[in-house]
């Protein structure tokens, strides 16, 4: 395991850096400095912490709290020095510390030093993703703007049931041109994604690999894609699963709490949408998920709890398909 003695928490706002330097072997001994979020101020970010300690650069650990796009500038940059950094969920943070009174971007910047010094054996140094994956993630945040904006000009096309059409006027027919172009955007994106998978070998063959199950499409692939980092991310099915919000979990405590087994409302909520059209999917496509739904709710089992097991069954198979390297094959169709 990897010995750090300098911690440096990073509180990232839209225009400036709290940075927070804690000294592991004498933790009394602190400082703290504002930077302006831009690369210029990002550089002397090095050149503060190598004035206030003496320890090298590969004993430092930066953490930040996971902000997004205000976070970007400064991940490529530790990326290119070389830095050992780590992005952590502001949840987890807030979670760590304890009671709290009061806030302040020092206070912040300070609680995720000592958060980087208290779990510094825990924490795995962050990797940005390659390039092909970052363009894929900002494809894909372009579509679903997209498809939000298509949805909000369809909604005023009811309109046309109700009201009059002198009312209308050229409402309508503005909403069905904005519409059509923005069909024909989402078509150029979709053209734009498939593209970007030819390019990279391992994209692509993951791409090929993922739907070759059925009730897996462009969507799930591609978002499975870029959360898992191409199946990098995660060890096992199970991790996916709890990522996803699929997985559930045992609620119990002592001999009067036995609550039923649930999914944990904190998980990617797009991906858990796109496995449960996925799943719905599925049940319709595949033999052997099929007759599993039908039987297990012929039993009596809640159908949506059983929806969410195909939910899960579908992140499992995906998962094997991709680490196995081969299509996934409905073993059914083989069955006597």
């Amino acid at each position: 395991m990897k010995k750090y003695k300098i911690f440096i928490g990073i509180d990232v706002s839209k225009s400036t850096l709290d940075v927070f330097i804690l000294d592991g072997e004498s933790t009394s001994v602190v400082y703290h400095q504002v930077f302006e979020n831009n690369l210029k101020w990002i550089r002397q970010i090095i050149r503060f912490v190598k004035q206030h300690t003496k320890a090298v650069s590969t004993e430092w650990l930066f953490c930040l709290e996971h902000t997004g796009v205000y976070a970007m500038p400064l991940c490529c940059f530790l990326s290119e020095q070389g830095m050992n950094y780590a992005l952590i969920a502001g949840m987890q943070i807030r979670k760590s510390i304890g009671i709290k009174r009061g806030k302040s971007d020092k206070a912040d910047c300070k609680d995720i030093a000592r958060y980087a010094y208290m779990h510094q054996q825990e924490i795995q140094c962050y990797q940005l993703p390659e390039k092909q994956l970052l363009k894929l993630k900002l494809l894909l945040s372009y579509r679903e703007r997209l498809m939000k904006c298509r949805k909000m000009i369809e909604t005023s096309k009811e309109s046309e049931l109700f009201l009059d059409k002198d009312l209308m006027g050229g409402i309508a027919k503005d909403s069905r041109s904005l519409v059509k172009t923005l069909q024909r955007k989402i078509k150029q994106v979709d053209n734009q994604i498939q593209e970007l998978m030819k390019t990279d070998e391992t994209l692509h063959r993951t791409y090929q690999l993922a739907t070759s199950i059925p009730g897996v499409g462009m969507q799930i692939a591609c978002h499975m894609i870029v959360c898992t980092r191409c199946f990098r991310s995660f060890d096992n099915a199970r991790q996916l699963a709890c990522y996803a919000g699929v997985a559930p979990f045992e609620y119990s405590s002592g001999t009067s709490i036995h609550g039923r087994n649930k999914v944990n409302h904190l998980a990617n909520k797009k991906l858990k949408t796109l496995l449960n059209m996925g799943a719905l999917t599925a049940i319709k496509l595949d033999r052997e998920l099929s007759l599993y739904y039908k039987r297990k709710v012929n039993e009596g089992k809640n159908p949506m709890l059983v929806l969410n097991a195909v939910r899960n069954k579908l992140a499992a198979r995906i998962f094997a398909t991709v680490k196995r390297g081969t299509p996934y094959v409905p073993m059914m169709n083989y069955a006597a």
